[in-house]
């Protein structure tokens, strides 16, 4: 199992995703792992088999969508009525990149059986 605390500049973002693919090998249901925090950034994050991960490297990567509001209050609208205007939702990434980037975060881990397997991590903003 992974379990930790990921944040933002210092601040937790509740679903801030984080996404763990292995360095070598193929990628399969026990060595994918997807999670996300809540509002005090703690981490849980699973294979797409179960709990924990297999053994191994993995690259680590981010993403924090929130919605672009350009300082307005952004509009819920209710789903079982209809809407004739173009009315999109307008999000925009928190992660910088590398750290956004599935090939290219400079965040690597290894998961094993007699490790904590605890991801303790601070993203920069930039």
């Amino acid at each position: 199992q992974v379990t930790g605390k990921v944040t933002l500049d210092g601040k937790p973002y509740e679903r801030l995703l984080v996404y763990m693919r292995p360095t070598e090998g193929p990628v399969d249901q026990f060595r994918m792992g997807v999670g996300e925090t809540d509002a005090d950034g703690v981490l849980t994050l699973r294979s797409t088999a179960g709990d924990g991960l297999a053994e191994g490297t993995y690259r680590v990567s981010f993403s924090c969508m929130v919605p672009k509001s350009g300082g307005k209050t952004v509009e819920v609208l209710d789903p079982s009525e209809k809407h004739d205007d173009d009315r999109k939702l307008i999000t925009v990434e928190l992660v910088p990149m590398p750290y956004a980037s599935d090939a290219e975060s400079p965040v690597v881990v290894e998961i094993g059986d007699d490790q904590s397997n605890e991801l303790i991590y601070d993203i920069p903003a930039k």
